[in-house]
């Protein structure tokens, strides 16, 4: 078994610069035998830490690198890397190299363990690995890949593979020894450990941490043991750290910071365009779960923000493009993406809440949105309280609004609502199509002249009265909708308060 782990490390796996020959690519760890890994495990790479160490490390993500803590300078924290850290691909993954700096570190604390966060994907790369979630038996072999020395070369273009047989089990550590005559030698840090089942799956056992190096280049020891870190029964601490989405109304903080809440929990943010990342937004992001050493804000989990962008609430009519796609005028001409395809369908009078996204599709109509919920509109009809009459868009919706019908005789007293979020809604009349507005900012009457919810003149706040009738409140002045001269005159958004009847309507869905 080898000595003392933390106290051994940098001297038993972590290649440094010093003394070695062309390490300019030298961050790499593992030389295990004299076997070259094939290509299918592409998933191992390289870590290169201030450009003068070097491990292993294994790709769980395209984002999301395992390696060994001891890689890293003394006293590194989770947080960003104390010095320039990048992980790169071994050269028979594609086209060529990738090379990616990281931007974040969790650190295990009780353990030889990091995980690390990418600046960007990693793609292309062949093989998957998936932590296992049971630990090592006595006596099973297991495979052990890496980039580092081996007997006879000290910066190995490509991984290197030997099978070693587990030997005692000791907490967080588990040793190893080759089955014919591997060797792990300095650089070896953060290598794969997998075990290997007959049905040709695999699994990641662990990642290798120190080694008594019998065996390596101008090494004089003839000791192949070696020691393992586990990492079974980790996979929900690593889940902790993948990419996520979250959706909420940004709040401000204490101290500065910007909070979301999003479900049962609270993060505050960290990151983003601060144009759309600002307190009363609602807003979409993307990213990742980025606890910090030294991070002032108390409020919920820091949350780095890898993406964002604004929310909003489109409503209309779904209509077939010419390539199939759906598509929803509301000022332009949306490509609906996603949504309950129950509700977001051809023909359906819908509200989408979401965001225009980035991207390019097969249909070449509009700009991409993508649906992150959808409510169908209701057909309703509003009937004074103050005269017991029907509100209609009289002259087939040329004329304002008035509550003068006995009967709801067809489609100018049905109007279309739509749910904006919040508790506002948009009514679209059904004779002619057209929203409601507050004309002239509520110091008109009420009409259904407006082809789209242009802005705060189309929206209204839904207030549920006790007595089981609905009031309406236009955002665009804050004024509550009365049907003026006890109902004879036109609707108009102008009393401060709900005074009495003539600003209370029965809502009947139809």
């Amino acid at each position: 078994m080898a000595r003392g782990l933390r106290g051994r490390w940098t001297a038993a796996l972590v290649a440094v610069a010093a003394g070695l020959t062309g390490l300019a690519a030298g961050d790499q760890a593992l030389a295990v035998g004299r076997g070259t890994a094939d290509a299918a495990y592409g998933y191992v790479v390289k870590v290169s830490v201030g450009g003068e160490r070097g491990c292993t490390g294994v790709r769980l993500e395209p984002q999301l690198v395992l390696t060994a803590k001891a890689c890293f300078p003394t006293g590194q924290a989770t947080g960003a890397p104390a010095v320039a850290t990048t992980v790169a691909t071994r050269p028979d993954q594609g086209a060529a190299v990738q090379t990616v700096a990281i931007e974040h570190l969790f650190v295990r604390d009780d353990r030889n363990l990091v995980l690390l966060r990418l600046a960007k994907a990693l793609t292309g790369l062949r093989g998957q690995v998936p932590l296992s979630v049971s630990g090592p038996a006595a006596g099973e072999t297991l495979r052990v890949l890496g980039f580092g020395r081996t007997a006879t070369e000290w910066v190995p273009d490509l991984p290197h593979t030997a099978q070693f047989s587990v030997g005692g089990v000791a907490g967080m550590d588990f040793g190893i020894a080759p089955t014919a005559d591997g060797t792990v030698c300095k650089g070896d840090a953060g290598g794969p450990v997998i075990r290997e089942n007959a049905d040709g799956t695999s699994s990641l056992a662990g990642v290798l941490s120190q080694s008594s190096q019998g065996g390596c280049i101008r090494e004089t020891s003839t000791a192949r043991d070696a020691t393992v870190t586990r990492v079974d029964g980790l996979a929900e601490w690593v889940n902790q750290f993948r990419d996520i989405e979250l959706t909420g109304v940004v709040e401000a903080g204490a101290g500065g910071c910007l909070v979301l809440r999003d479900g049962d929990a609270t993060y505050h943010l960290a990151g983003g365009d601060a144009a759309v990342v600002k307190a009363g937004a609602t807003v979409h992001v993307s990213g990742y779960r980025a606890p910090a050493a030294g991070d002032t804000c108390a409020q919920g989990t820091r949350f780095r923000v890898v993406q964002a962008f604004t929310v909003v609430t489109l409503v209309g009519t779904v209509t077939r493009g010419a390539e199939g796609c759906l598509l929803l005028s509301s000022g332009a001409t949306y490509q609906l993406g996603g949504g309950d395809p129950a509700v977001v369908k051809i023909g359906a009078a819908v509200s989408v809440t979401g965001y225009p996204a980035p991207g390019s599709s097969s249909c070449q109509q509009g700009t991409i949105f993508r649906v992150l919920s959808a409510v169908a509109a209701i057909p309703v009809s509003l009937r004074a309280r103050v005269n017991n009459k029907f509100v209609t868009a009289e002259d087939a919706g040329a004329k304002p609004l008035i509550a003068n019908r006995d009967t709801v005789g067809g489609t100018w007293e049905v109007f279309d609502q739509f749910d904006l979020g919040r508790g506002d809604i948009a009514l679209r009349a059904r004779v002619n199509g057209k929203f409601v507005t507050a004309e002239s900012a509520g110091a008109a009457a009420l009409i259904a002249n407006r082809d789209t919810v242009g802005g705060t003149w189309e929206r209204f706040l839904l207030v549920r009265n006790a007595d089981g009738s609905v009031s309406l409140r236009a955002a665009v002045n804050g004024k509550y909708v009365t049907a003026e001269n006890a109902g004879a005159a036109a609707l108009i958004a102008n009393r401060d308060t709900i005074g009495g009847s003539w600003e209370r309507f029965d809502l009947i869905n139809r």
